[in-house]
């Protein structure tokens, strides 16, 4: 998208889904939005003080027309700027919700200006410092929302709860660097002498919050996007019994022979406000087989960019080649599950002996353990509530942004331990600064604004 679009010409667009319905939404923004909206309407000597803008932010009610062919009888709002989304003057125009209708009242308005953008009307509003790029990029969060918890990580984040976590660690580098320039622009001046140990402690205390930030970072992008779970083991351990479980239907197919899966199952879900991606994968065995051995790399390549592992085991077999692949998987990832607990006649020193294992007794026949199952999931996100209201990076170019200005802040540290030159420690100082300032919008190349709101309705 580009920059030279703004305040160059009036745009308009339907803001509301394709469809038959009640009403359909139209909008209009630019320096020549309400004299464009006096072109359409059929009487325009009666609205010209409204459309003027002396009289805004009210309903109006009005026939639209197209060169005396009465084309709806419809409402529209003025929105004078800067009072408005985009902060430019601004019509929304509310007809039926009928495709042939709406799309004959946008053609007679695209005679007097231009078809916007994806995003552009939140694109305006952004360069109209209207909003921050974090809150530009919520209002996308929130128009993708599948779960609650993505939705009010949207909502706080269009409330700017990032925006002011980001601008406090901004006026922090901005008080370093105030030392730094002084000590080297005005060095035969009297200025005050930086003290290292100061100083360090300072930037100690930044790296700690951006640390912080980056680590709770993998959860809102995660919380975006969904969990990733897999469902790994040895052949005939029940992985896609439990699969199926999970969606209540019989979405894989189970049959008493080792190896039925021979490539990943994906599958969305939600609960408890949570996205859920499960995979059931081939089950991990030596084979000849050329379709087995490809579905079996692509079981191995899913485990390597899961968020969480079930490791399935049927507790009735004594498997080497299972605590083989238990010991290749991150243990951090992993929750071990027993299937087919039903089947087993555990005596009780046994199934305490298992219990120990920190492993789940699970059975999709009595339906024994899939709550604990889930349970297991949400525990590993219990502080996600927390970190949604503070305030949450939710995607992979924010935490970029922290996890270059962490690493420049590192340099800084590292520079005054080495006694190395004030010139230096300023540069690395400045540059983890530059980084953060990319994520509220501050200092954005063109080329990101383009990728950013690329993914936006052309109505919003």
């Amino acid at each position: 998208m580009s920059s030279s679009y703004y305040h160059s010409d009036t745009i308009a667009a339907i803001a509301t889904a394709k469809g038959k319905g009640a009403l359909a939404i139209i909008r209009l923004s630019g320096s020549e939005s309400f004299e464009v909206m006096e072109k359409i309407v059929s009487q325009p000597t009666r609205y010209t003080n409204i459309l003027r803008g002396e009289n805004y932010k009210k309903l109006y009610r009005a026939s639209l027309h197209d060169e005396g062919q009465k084309l709806d009888e419809a409402m529209f709002c003025l929105f004078k700027a800067p009072n408005s989304y985009t902060g430019e003057n601004m019509v929304e125009i509310y007809c039926h919700g009928n495709n042939f209708i709406v799309s004959q009242i946008l053609e007679c308005l695209l005679r007097h200006c231009r078809l916007a953008e994806k995003g552009e009307f939140t694109y305006r509003a952004f360069l109209n410092k209207k909003i921050d790029l974090t809150q530009a990029e919520a209002v996308g969060n929130l128009l993708n929302a599948e779960t609650k918890n993505a939705q009010k990580a949207a909502l706080y984040q269009l409330e700017g709860r990032l925006y002011h976590k980001i601008k406090e660690l901004l006026d922090r580098l901005i008080s370093l660097r105030i030392i730094f320039e002084l000590s080297i622009d005005f060095v035969e001046d009297e200025v005050p002498e930086y003290e290292p140990g100061s100083i360090l402690d300072k930037i100690e205390s930044l790296l700690n919050d951006l640390k912080t930030l980056i680590e709770t970072g993998h959860d809102g992008i995660i919380m975006q996007e969904g969990v990733k779970i897999c469902l790994y083991g040895a052949p005939n351990v029940g992985k896609s019994s439990i699969f199926n479980a999970f969606l209540e239907t019989e979405r894989a197919i189970v049959t008493p022979l080792p190896g039925t899966t021979r490539d990943y199952l994906e599958e969305g879900l939600s609960f408890s406000g949570y996205k859920i991606r499960l995979y059931d994968t081939a089950g991990i065995q030596g084979t000849k087989d050329l379709i087995e051995i490809l579905g079996i790399e692509r079981s191995k390549k899913c485990i390597e960019e899961a968020d969480i592992i079930f490791y399935i085991s049927d507790p009735s077999i004594e498997n080497d080649v299972d605590q083989r692949l238990l010991t290749a998987l991150p243990e951090e990832k992993v929750i071990k599950v027993l299937n087919k607990a039903d089947l087993i006649d555990f005596d009780e020193k046994k199934r305490d002996f298992l219990l120990k294992k920190d492993s789940i007794l699970c059975s999709t026949v009595t339906k024994d353990g899939l709550n604990e199952l889930k349970k297991a999931i949400i525990s590993r996100f219990k502080n996600m509530d927390m970190e949604i209201k503070s305030g949450i990076i939710t995607n992979s170019r924010q935490l970029a942004c922290v996890n270059k200005a962490y690493k420049s802040l590192m340099k800084a540290k590292e520079a005054i331990e080495n006694d190395n030159g004030l010139d230096f420690i300023a540069f690395d100082i400045q540059q983890a600064s530059n980084e953060l300032e990319e994520i509220i919008g501050k200092v954005t190349p063109d080329d990101i604004l383009s990728r950013i709101f690329e993914d936006f309705c052309i109505g919003k």
